[in-house]
């Protein structure tokens, strides 16, 4: 059955430093624009006038070739070209001082229009003390291992260095939570590549666009930095290093993938180059060189641990990552008639991979594919086309960037758009709609009040209740899907080993089946990412109700020795999965409840007696 879209609660702030810096920025932002604006009037100005002036020139030169070398006509000629000549000078000795007098008054008129912004923005400040109206539009969102959402703030079209964190109320519920503010980024970076560690850190990296330099532009940063949720500290690290031992000098809006060990793959979306981050080491090494650059790629993980892409550089032509050799190898094509890749903007959507084990792809050209994984990693996997996307009128649809998650109840949500085969900005077209892939075929569903957008500026987050929460980056109204359906009981988490006593303030572990789901769930593409294939544990206590989410961190299974390893794979079957919990001081004392919680979806409960000391 469809869903239904509700509201979740505004990220509002009657901050008053923090209001007036945003709106600021807009005083900021018009100044720099309007000046930008000016400087460009002015050098088009001066390029008319030294234009004028040599068209003025030439004709006075060719006039002046041309005339009679016969006295009295050559003197009257000499004269008449001479005046011609001192007008064309003065010609373009006035156009460049009224270009430049122009421009400059445009440019102090630029600078009183942002003093007046600020000043307003002094008094805007002051009327946020009576009511909350500054509010922080969405950006990338990513589900921390305690059951929050950590939220990037955008602004005027970028990202900002501000973070947020949705908590849930006492009752579990995202509805009636609240947001509070994290620490700042060392960066303000937007379309970038990120992850939620093992250890229960988010690795960010790259950017598109980023405040790097001191103020935003579309630079293709390769800064990165690791933010530790315990500790509340953004810290910067290196970029990867190429061969030649030199930093990498841009990365940009890079594909990525959190491997099934654990370790974080990307790409340099200026090249081919990849590179693997061991966060027990938070080293960098380079991976195997791709046969196309990863630019606007989506990756997969898949069962068998490789990553799978539809190249977007060289489509229909696709690749895979196999973790045992950091190798990449020349998968089988797409079938030409699939091609799911925009040719003008090299663009594609949202990868996903199924229940089923197979890996679903929304396109920018109207068209879906479905990827099979071979036998053995190292072999080549097969493609075939999914169902078309419907059109509105007579125009494909599709997603140039886009938002994609697997729902509990196994079918995919995502949106679509319609597609022009063209490649500028202005061809990011809206509104968006969406619709659900239930494994065969696409329905219509419906959409959320704030989707007359492009698909590349909405998110998508699977919450722990498997909601679906919807943000864009130039909005601040955030929406969950919801009642859409369950899961089938098989791919709940199964519980086989917890502690029958729990003692607040103090770290267990739990162990079984099914803790890391069967699909990484949320996808977009290089822009973002923001897969929740890792387990949560939550704590109900069973006569008030109060819900609890515990931090959950290095998440582990045994290898063939027995020795345990990280576990950040999917579908890992009879894998048994350990992960360390870190249970909260002051939880509600007695008989309780625990459920893991993998990509939305709870196992079943396991009783446990919440103690003040371990008893006897």
């Amino acid at each position: 059955m469809a869903g239904t879209w509700k509201q979740l609660p505004s990220n509002c702030t009657r901050n008053l430093g923090l209001t007036l810096v945003r709106c600021a920025q807009l005083g900021q932002t018009i100044r720099t624009a309007c000046v930008g604006w000016a400087n460009q009037v002015e050098q088009s100005c001066a390029q008319w006038a030294d234009q004028g002036h040599s068209e003025c020139a030439a004709w006075s030169d060719h006039g002046h070739n041309e005339c009679c070398d016969w006295a009295p006509c050559s003197w009257f000629c000499d004269a008449f070209y001479w005046v011609a000549n001192v007008l064309c000078d003065a010609f373009y000795w006035v156009a460049n001082v009224v270009c430049v007098v122009f421009t400059t008054i445009v440019k102090v008129v630029c600078v009183l229009v942002s003093i007046i912004v600020e000043v307003f923005c002094a008094l805007w400040s002051i009327i946020t003390i009576f009511f909350c109206v500054s509010t922080a539009n969405g950006g990338t969102a990513l589900l921390l291992t305690d059951g929050t959402v950590l939220m990037q703030e955008c602004l005027l079209g970028y990202g900002t260095r501000r973070w947020w964190k949705l908590v849930p109320d006492n009752t579990g519920s995202y509805f009636n939570g609240t947001w509070r503010r994290v620490r700042d980024a060392n960066v303000g970076r937007k379309y970038f590549a990120s992850a939620v560690l093992a250890d229960g850190r988010v690795l960010v990296c790259g950017g598109e666009y980023s405040d790097a330099s001191g103020m935003n532009a579309a630079d293709e940063t390769n800064t990165c930095e690791i933010y530790d949720p315990v500790a509340d500290t953004w810290t910067a690290i290196d970029p990867p290093r190429d061969a030649g031992g030199a930093f990498w000098a841009k990365i940009g809006d890079a594909a990525c993938s959190l491997l099934a060990d654990g370790t974080f793959l990307m790409g340099n979306a200026m090249d081919r180059q990849t590179a693997t981050f061991d966060p027990a080491t938070n080293a960098w090494s380079l991976a195997g060189g791709k046969r196309n650059r990863a630019t606007e790629e989506s990756w997969v993980l898949l069962r068998d641990q490789t990553v799978s892409t539809p190249n977007c550089s060289g489509h229909p032509a696709a690749e895979k990552y196999l973790p045992a050799t950091r190798t990449w190898m020349a998968d089988r094509s797409i079938p030409a008639a699939s091609d799911i890749v925009e040719d003008a903007s090299s663009e594609t959507g949202p990868g996903v991979l199924l229940p089923d084990g197979r890996a679903f792809w929304v396109g920018a050209t109207g068209k879906t594919v479905l990827y099979t994984a071979p036998a053995t990693a190292n072999a080549q996997g097969t493609w075939m086309a999914g169902p078309d996307l419907p059109k509105a009128g007579r125009m494909e649809q599709g997603t140039k960037d886009g938002p994609g998650c697997l729902l509990v109840n196994g079918n995919v949500l995502f949106g679509i758009a319609p597609v022009n085969g063209k490649g500028g900005e202005e061809d990011y077209l809206s509104p968006t709609s969406f619709f659900e892939f239930d494994g065969t075929g696409v329905n219509r569903v419906s959409d959320p009040p704030n989707s007359n957008h492009a698909t590349y500026v909405g998110r998508m987050l699977l919450l722990p209740n498997g909601d679906v929460m919807f943000m864009r980056e130039d909005d601040s109204s955030f929406y969950a899907y919801t009642d859409y359906g369950r899961p089938q009981d098989i791919w709940r988490p199964v519980i086989q080993a917890c502690p029958g006593m729990i003692q607040p303030g103090h770290t267990i572990q739990v162990s079984g089946l099914n803790f890391n789901g069967f699909s990484q769930a949320v996808g977009y593409g290089d822009d973002s990412t923001a897969a929740t294939n890792y387990p949560l544990v939550r704590i109900r206590h069973r006569q008030s109700g109060h819900v609890a989410y515990c931090c959950t961190f290095n998440h582990t299974t045994p290898d063939a020795a027995g020795n345990p390893v990280p576990s950040m794979g999917v579908a890992t079957g009879a894998a048994v999965i350990t992960t360390h919990v870190a249970v909260p001081a002051g939880l509600p004392l007695g008989d309780s409840d625990l459920f893991v919680v993998a990509n939305g979806i709870e196992s079943l409960p396991f009783r446990v007696d919440i103690v003040h000391r371990r008893k006897d």
